[in-house]
């Protein structure tokens, strides 16, 4: 199932036209290599057996649910291009004739009657609707991408919420210490009970803390399985190799890969040969078709057989498609614009993404290399003046706050710059729940900036 959705994308012609000869039917329109399967998804059973972001990926292409909506877009297309080509059927009936007595006449006959299309209109109809088929294609390769880079995004976000659960356990277990540091030094009359009870008041506050990390792992987890399409996936804690490194990317190679793979853009593109293919037809729909009818009959009264042939065609003298036409030159208009707004809009979110990367980049350096080790050797040197009397507690609870908060600051920034250069590398296509046609419009991605801000500040 994997191979289906990661089948290469339509090529784009350096025309965008699909030229047909002659009005015989035509029932191959333009398709991928291989066609989608009828059914698609696993069983939990097999779903519990990933191990890897592979295969989360896997279980996401097989189980989806807008991947399988994207493939029955393309269906539909090939739907209309097949009936696009289908010539018109003849006609056929039967006459009567019975005159009064005056004039005696008692006739019977049947008549044939064809429609001929003229001015290539079936090919060039079938011509728009390969244009259309071809647009859904880098639709259905934009929600592909949408799905796997959502997968990993979430991915990122549960090794975060991982990682936020075992510092917090650290920090609980520290605060115990703490506890026990206070009430050794309390029973020694040597420090007093002001200092137990802050002591206290930090182990809860460290619970409540560890409870918070384990709720958000648990809604990172639900997040995933979401998104993979198996929302009864059970809890599982993921491999998680505890390296910090963020990938080194530049903003400029990022947009020359956009402008080199984006299927938003080609899919504007495609939208724009559509346009163009449509105001072909619209022009050879000013052009007659030619109706043909033949009529044979038997006169009983006189023994005689008449046969008439009739050519019949509208004379384009008012009507000769002039709205339809001019509406398909302003869609082209349209569609040309919307070419350059589409590279517009992604320019504006790559820049977005990148000052959110760098930001959260700059951040997790600054506290691996500076503000960790300070204010980790800070803590341990408050921890022991304190117990050489030469502190107060007060200043030991500050040093733990700052030390706790700069681990936490850490994971979320790298958390974040992992999921921010997942946007990046992945052409700024996020939204793997949202319908093709919308994209990424109404999706939010777990996590955020604002626990993060929130952090540095405290911090």
């Amino acid at each position: 199932v994997v191979s289906v959705y990661a089948q290469k994308p339509p090529q784009r012609s350096t025309s965008g036209d699909i030229r047909l000869d002659g009005n015989e039917e035509s029932t191959n329109p333009p398709s991928p290599n291989q066609e989608p399967p009828d059914e698609l998804g696993i069983s939990v059973d097999a779903a519990t057996c990933f191990r890897t972001l592979a295969d989360l990926e896997a279980i996401a292409m097989s189980n989806n649910p807008t991947l399988s909506q994207s493939a029955a877009a393309v269906d539909q297309q090939r739907g209309e291009y097949r009936q696009s080509g289908l010539y018109p059927n003849p006609q056929v009936g039967y006459l009567n004739t019975t005159a009064n007595q005056s004039a005696p006449k008692q006739s019977n006959g049947i008549f044939l009657s064809q429609e001929f299309v003229t001015a290539q209109k079936i090919p060039l109809a079938q011509a728009a609707d390969s244009q259309e088929i071809t647009r859904l294609q880098w639709d259905q390769e934009a929600q592909r991408i949408r799905v796997l880079n959502d997968v990993r995004i979430r991915y990122h976000e549960v090794l975060g919420a991982q990682r936020a659960v075992a510092v917090n356990r650290e920090l609980e277990r520290l605060a115990r210490e703490h506890l026990a540091m206070a009430e050794n030094l309390f029973e020694g009359k040597t420090a007093p009970k002001t200092d137990v009870l802050q002591a206290r008041v930090l182990v809860e506050s460290s619970r409540i803390g560890l409870a918070e990390a384990n709720h958000r792992l648990e809604a990172s987890w639900a997040q995933l399985a979401s998104m993979v399409g198996v929302p009864t996936l059970p809890m599982t804690s993921l491999p998680d190799a505890g390296e910090d490194e963020i990938p080194n990317l530049d903003m400029e190679a990022q947009w020359q890969q956009i402008l080199a793979e984006s299927p938003q853009l080609r899919s504007a593109e495609s939208e724009l040969d559509h346009g163009r293919a449509v105001l072909r037809q619209a022009e050879a729909q000013a052009k007659p078709n030619v109706t043909l009818q033949f009529v044979g009959d038997y006169d009983r009264v006189t023994q005689s057989t008449t046969a008439s042939t009739l050519l019949a065609l509208p004379l384009p003298i008012y009507n000769r498609n002039q709205g339809n036409i001019d509406k398909a030159a302003a869609d082209v208009r349209t569609d040309q614009a919307d070419v350059y707004r589409s590279q517009l809009v992604l320019r504006d979110q790559l820049a977005d993404s990148f000052r959110r990367y760098k930001t959260s980049r700059v951040q997790a350096r600054t506290l691996k290399e500076s503000i960790l080790p300070a204010s980790e050797e800070n803590l341990k040197l408050t921890t022991k003046a304190y117990q050489g009397g030469e502190v107060s507690f007060r200043d030991v609870l500050a040093a733990q706050e700052a030390f706790a908060q700069s681990r936490i600051a850490h994971i979320e920034a790298v958390t974040d710059a992992r999921k921010v250069a997942v946007e990046i590398t992945g052409m700024q296509l996020t939204g793997g729940l949202n319908p093709a046609a919308i994209g990424s419009a109404i999706q939010t991605q777990p996590g955020g900036g604002q626990r993060q801000r929130s952090l540095l500040q405290e911090v």
